[in-house]
C-alpha cells in the first residue's frame, strides 16, 4: 500500500514565496537603479580601475545595458607615451551563453567603418585566453607615428585569431585578409618606391615574443606574390625587428614589367626582401 503522502507545511511555503518575492524585487531594483546612473556615476566607476592600468577614460556617454552592460560613446583613451586613441563607441557586457566556449566576458568597439570584438575567459581582469575578431581596421586609425612618417601601411578586411596566457607567455593563431599591405622601399636602384601588396590572405601565429607569418598571399603590379615573414619582440614596438621574404611569380607580366626587364633582362624570377624596424621598414628588389 502506497504510504500516507508528504505535505509541505503551509508555514515553509509561505515563507519559501516571500524570499523569492523579495529576492526578484531586489534584483527589480537593482536593475533599475543601474539602468537610471547617470554618466559621470558610471565614469567614475571605470576610471580608478583602468587607471590602475596605465589608461585614462574619457567618454560623452556611459550608460548601463540590460542585463549586465556597459556602453560608453563618444570615447577617448589615453595611453602614457603614445598619442589618445579615440572611439566612437565602447560596449563591454557579460555574456552567460559564452560560458559554454569559456569566454563570457564580451568587449567590442567600434570607429566609422572600423570595428574589433573581443571575447575573454572569465576572468576579464586578468584574461588567459581569448578570441578577437578585427573588422575594417586601418593604419590610419592607430595613432603612431610610424604610419604617417615611413610611408607604411596596412588595411584589413578582417582578421580573427584565439590566444592564451601561460605562465606569463602569450601564443596565438590566426588568419585573415588585408585590403593592402605597403612597404617603402628605399633602395636608390629600385624601380619603385614603395611596394604595395594588394588582396592579400595570411595565417600567423605569435610564439616566444615573436609574430610569425608561415602563409602570405597577394599581388603586387598584377604579378602574385606569396612568401613568409617575421616580426621579432613583437610585444616591445620600440624594439621589433622584421624580416619578410616574398617571391614575385611573372613579375615581367605585371604593370611594372617594363622596369624589371630594364633593370635585370636576364632574371627569371624576382624576390622582395624587406627588413628593418617596425619604425622604419624598407624593401629591395632582388633578380636571379
Amino acid at each position: 500500500m502506497p504510504g500516507p503522502k508528504r505535505r509541505i507545511p503551509g508555514g515553509f511555503r509561505g515563507r519559501a514565496i516571500i524570499a523569492i518575492g523579495a529576492l526578484l524585487f531586489l534584483a527589480s531594483l537593482s536593475s533599475v537603479v543601474s539602468l537610471t546612473l547617470p554618466s559621470d556615476a558610471i565614469l567614475s566607476a571605470l576610471r580608478p580601475m583602468l587607471r590602475d592600468h596605465g589608461v585614462d577614460l574619457s567618454a560623452q556617454e556611459a550608460r548601463f545595458l540590460f542585463p549586465s552592460g556597459i556602453r560608453l560613446s563618444g570615447v577617448t583613451l589615453s595611453f602614457p607615451g603614445n598619442p589618445p586613441v579615440a572611439l566612437d563607441e565602447i560596449t563591454a557586457s557579460w555574456e552567460w551563453t559564452g560560458v559554454f566556449r569559456w569566454a563570457p566576458a564580451r568587449l567590442r568597439f567600434r570607429k566609422g567603418a572600423a570595428s574589433g570584438d573581443l571575447r575573454f575567459s572569465p576572468a576579464f581582469w586578468n584574461p588567459g585566453s581569448g578570441q578577437i575578431l578585427l573588422s575594417g581596421v586601418s593604419s590610419s586609425d592607430l595613432p603612431l607615428s610610424v604610419f604617417s612618417s615611413s610611408g607604411a601601411g596596412f588595411s584589413i578586411r578582417e582578421v580573427e585569431a584565439r590566444w592564451n596566457v601561460s605562465r606569463g607567455k602569450v601564443t596565438a593563431n590566426g588568419s585573415g585578409t588585408l585590403h593592402f599591405l605597403q612597404v617603402p622601399v628605399p633602395a636608390p636602384e629600385s624601380p619603385v618606391r614603395e611596394a604595395r601588396i594588394e588582396g592579400v590572405s595570411l595565417s600567423f601565429l605569435i610564439r616566444e615574443n615573436a609574430f610569425r607569418i608561415p602563409k602570405l598571399a597577394g599581388t603586387f603590379e598584377g604579378s602574385q606574390v606569396d612568401g613568409t615573414g617575421e616580426i621579432t619582440r613583437v610585444l616591445s614596438p620600440g624594439q621589433s625587428m622584421m624580416t619578410f621574404h616574398l617571391r614575385i611569380r611573372n613579375p615581367f607580366e605585371g604593370r611594372v614589367a617594363a622596369l624589371f626587364d630594364m633593370l635585370s633582362k636576364n632574371a627569371k624570377n624576382a624576390n622582395l626582401r624587406i627588413v628593418g624596424t617596425v619604425a622604419a621598414p624598407m624593401g629591395e628588389f632582388q633578380f636571379f
